[in-house]
């Protein structure tokens, strides 16, 4: 099917094909819905409307408007690759110029095996994820790749993910307007199970009927448990029982909503870290904490990490950038950063 979602966000197309996304309006009560689903998309209209002292028909109808604005364009459920034996080798390119770009990007786009594909702008052109299973595989195909392009490829730096998270929506509010964090505990929102990730050590052996659960969740994490029952073959409290137990061992970190806030003035900017002596659980508490700092990767390689952050203009963005430095300047070796422009294709493996 053509038209799939698979993650995109297509916030400025540089080719002329699509006007950059329109901004649009959210008043404070679309922005505290879409905050809330940042904590756990799967919480319920009518959980939300108690929250916010709505009908759930109006929450329902919001969220629906979102949606049919292209504003919000899914939901995804955070895979760990590593619980599913894989690895993601994040590979970024220069190109040595943007007119072979878009031909590099419908080459990938159609590998099964490139799980995330950006274009951006700086000192990288192109964010390519491989997710594989050895790095016998990810050099074959990798080489595959450079021996294609490399006549139009300037560099390229590789590295592995080691951890990411999603800290949620916090830049949508200020402090004073963001509702309760006290969750939704009971129905299909797997919140208790999300308290308890981790408690259990030991690696989760996967089936087929689990691989399939995964499948129907990785790109649609608000499917409801009789749908999910139903596409597996699998009575819906065992539905529920797998799912509890997929995120109790860690191999379903989040349930979250994936929204242009490019319509809402804000611009995708990465920055990257290479430190020493870095207290790493004082880094994630500040990145946890800064509202505009809404993800996090660990890496190997040329850097130590990349954390994504949203501004509204270069001097909102480098206000971020100098308190990272401040804070963590007895640590920073080097730091570097890129705009993205379009996230065209965002899927995770579980086969």
């Amino acid at each position: 099917m053509t038209n799939k979602f698979i993650g995109q966000i297509k916030e400025f197309h540089r080719y002329g094909e699509k006007m950059p996304a329109k901004e649009i309006k959210l008043d404070l009560t679309d922005r505290k819905i879409l905050y809330l689903l940042g904590e756990n998309a799967r919480l319920s209209h009518t959980f939300i409307g108690k929250q916010l002292k709505l009908k759930r028909e109006t929450v329902a109808y919001r969220i629906k408007r979102m949606e049919e604005q292209d504003f919000l364009h899914g939901y995804l459920s955070l895979l760990n690759p590593r619980q599913l034996g894989f690895k993601d080798y994040l590979v970024y390119c220069k190109l040595k110029t943007l007119i072979h770009e878009k031909d590099l990007l419908e080459y990938l786009f159609t590998i099964p095996r490139v799980t995330r594909l950006k274009n951006c702008s700086g000192t990288y052109d192109l964010q390519i994820v491989f997710t594989m299973r050895t790095e016998e595989e990810f050099l074959h195909l990798f080489e595959t790749f450079i021996n294609k392009y490399h006549e139009f490829i300037q560099s390229y730096d590789l590295l592995q993910i080691v951890e990411e998270k999603f800290w949620g929506l916090n830049l949508l509010l200020p402090e004073i307007d963001q509702p309760s964090k006290k969750i939704e505990q009971k129905g299909s929102t797997f919140q208790k199970d999300f308290l308890k990730a981790g408690a259990s050590p030991e690696k989760r052996l996967l089936d087929n009927t689990d691989l399939a659960i995964l499948d129907q969740l990785k790109l649609n994490s608000t499917i409801s448990i009789k749908e999910l029952s139903a596409t597996v073959r699998l009575a819906p409290l065992a539905v529920t029982n797998r799912v509890s137990r997929l995120i109790r061992a860690g191999v379903i970190t989040h349930f979250l909503p994936l929204a242009s806030l490019q319509a809402l003035g804000y611009q995708w900017w990465k920055i990257f870290f290479k430190f020493k002596n870095l207290n790493h659980h004082q880094f994630s508490t500040f990145l946890q904490l800064h509202p505009q700092i809404l993800w996090f990767m660990r890496l190997l390689g040329k850097w130590d990490y990349q954390c994504s952050v949203f501004a509204k203009d270069n001097a909102e963005f480098h206000k971020v950038l100098d308190e990272m430095r401040t804070e963590f300047a007895d640590n920073i070796i080097n730091y570097d950063s890129i705009i993205v422009f379009n996230q065209l294709k965002y899927v995770q493996r579980v086969t």
